[in-house]
């Protein structure tokens, strides 16, 4: 996947299961999310196009399993959440964030160690 996209609730809930189970039938998501197959198959297709999951299909048992990090997806609901809430004005948002909470000062130099090593691969391109 060459720039994350963001997950859905229920694309999100998908992968969880996937992630739970290693991979699944159509079927198997469908029962785990108590939903129609069709539902469950509309998911998993839009998870593919994202390149979030591969079809991996053996005679005629398909079985989808992810290829999206369990630990990276947080970003892709971070990032939509961001975009509902605050639109291209990310930067605003982050500052309210910041203001309206207790920053541990080890986060807080974490958090400036980030923005160094973003700005300096950035000068580098």
């Amino acid at each position: 996947m060459s720039k994350p996209q963001s997950l859905s609730e229920d694309e999100a809930h998908a992968m969880r299961l996937l992630w739970d189970r290693g991979g699944a039938s159509v079927s198997e998501l469908a029962r785990a999310s108590r939903q129609p197959a069709s539902a469950t198959l509309s998911i998993l297709q839009r998870l593919r196009r994202k390149g979030a999951v591969e079809r991996q299909q053996s005679g005629r048992d398909v079985r989808y399993l992810p290829r999206l990090n369990r630990q990276t997806a947080p970003t892709h609901t971070l990032g939509r959440l961001l975009s509902e809430a605050a639109g291209d004005d990310r930067t605003g948002l982050g500052v309210v964030v910041l203001r309206e909470s207790d920053v541990d000062p080890q986060d807080w130099a974490d958090l400036q160690a980030e923005i160094a090593a973003k700005n300096a691969a950035r000068s580098n391109r």
